[in-house]
């Protein structure tokens, strides 16, 4: 009988050693998550469910330190973008405003400890924290409140309205500026990866700056936590930099090549998403199939009429061709030496645009298609349907929205000019 487990994943493309780490998180996550993924909606405001459960995936099951070369206290892990993705959509599968929060710890981190463009430096300085004993949070703070998408759209704004200020003063950065919607601000963050401008109006490349701001700095401070329609486990709040000094060597490289490989970050966050909604997409379909084989309607299984039939089969192909095309990318990402495009590239960005536009679409679709058949059942908290269709949703609102995805992938398959 098939089961979540017989959609794509290519076996030749993906180690033992990854499909092993992503036992080791399915169990986890039914063990601990699945039984109070529920309660989590209430835990927005505090997360006291959602840190101790975030510490035994980041610490004790070695996911932060997984990132960091041995030098750094870490285990420096193969295939960096097959076990992000096997992670996330793991966890995704029972609550994905979870597997956001685990995700977003290392995903700042991607522009200093991604191969080739390795800061050792910092690597070593800051893997003293994520690879210790206790938890140690990233947070990648991108978006601002006047200018919303025209941040990540570098190919078109090159960075002009970027209003966070980075000012070298001796050995210290100053960092000035207003963030909003970074996943894991609030009291969560121990660590901030700032888009800034060194040069704000600017649109030469060489003035964006990528800072590192722990938390803890003076003149830090944070708001409190929004209240969404989901995605309880993701906290997103407002920061404040008030005249923020750090030191010289927290710029992630230097200009010119800070913009480039925080392009990764967007790179890996298009196929992280893609797999996030996998992930959904599995248990939908591991409810709506039990349903549809449990409920008898006019003296026949629910999924013996031809009407449910068709959304069912619908359901599959989304995930099937979602996962193909995620895996597929992921190759790419993972092995550059064979397909010849780095996955730091203005290129690989703006193609993996498309594949985040389609799973986004693909997992909206499949959430209210399957609450459709389970009628007032799949509305209600007890159904899970629920709580998939309203967490999903944002996925497709953040780096930038949809409509800037859309805009992106056409420059890069139909070399726009001016959009």
């Amino acid at each position: 009988m098939p089961t979540i487990d017989d959609f794509i994943r290519p076996k030749e493309w993906c180690s033992d050693f990854v499909n092993d780490i992503g036992k080791v998180i399915r169990e986890w996550a039914e063990d601990k998550l699945m039984p109070i993924r529920r309660e989590i909606d209430g835990d927005w405001q505090k997360h006291e469910l959602v840190k101790p459960l975030m510490k035994e995936v980041l610490v004790d099951l070695g996911i932060n330190p997984a990132f960091f070369p041995a030098e750094a206290g870490g285990t420096d892990m193969p295939e960096l973008m097959a076990m992000i993705a096997i992670v996330i959509e793991e966890l995704a599968r029972i609550d994905s405003g979870f597997s956001v929060a685990v995700a977003c710890s290392v995903w700042p981190l991607i522009p200093i400890l991604a191969e080739p463009h390795r800061n050792m430096e910092l690597c070593i300085e800051f893997g003293e924290k994520f690879c210790g004993d206790d938890l140690y949070v990233g947070c990648h703070a991108m978006t601002e409140p006047a200018s919303g998408a025209d941040v990540e759209n570098v190919g078109v704004m090159k960075g002009r309205t970027i209003a966070t200020s980075a000012t070298l003063d001796g050995d210290e950065w100053i960092v000035n500026g207003h963030k909003i919607w970074p996943t894991n601000s609030g009291e969560i963050a121990d660590l901030f990866g700032v888009v800034c401008s060194t040069n704000p109006g600017s649109t030469d490349l060489k003035d964006i700056a990528y800072i590192f701001v722990p938390a803890d700095a003076e003149g830090v401070s944070v708001g409190k936590p929004y209240l969404k329609a989901g995605m309880s486990a993701d906290m997103n709040t407002d920061i404040w930099f008030d005249h923020v000094r750090v030191p010289k060597r927290y710029r992630a490289h230097g200009p010119g090549d800070d913009v480039e490989y925080w392009r990764h970050c967007i790179s890996t966050g298009n196929i992280g998403s893609a797999a996030m909604c996998i992930g959904v997409m599995k248990n939908v379909y591991e409810i709506i199939k039990k349903w549809t084989n449990e409920r008898v309607i006019a003296g026949k299984k629910l999924k013996e009429h031809s009407i449910c039939a068709d959304m069912l089969s619908d359901v599959a192909i989304a995930i099937e061709s979602t996962s193909a095309w995620t895996w597929a990318y992921i190759r790419e990402h993972d092995h550059p030496e064979i397909y010849g495009m780095d996955p730091w590239s203005d290129e690989f960005c703006l193609k993996t645009r498309g594949l985040a536009v389609h799973a986004t679409t693909a997992v909206e679709w499949a959430c209210s298609r399957a609450m459709d058949f389970m009628g007032s059942y799949g509305y209600s908290r007890e159904g899970d349907i629920e709580k998939h269709w309203r967490d999903q949703k944002v996925i497709g609102l953040w780096m930038g929205g949809k409509a800037l995805k859309i805009l992106e992938n056409a420059r890069y398959w139909y070399e726009t000019e001016t959009i």
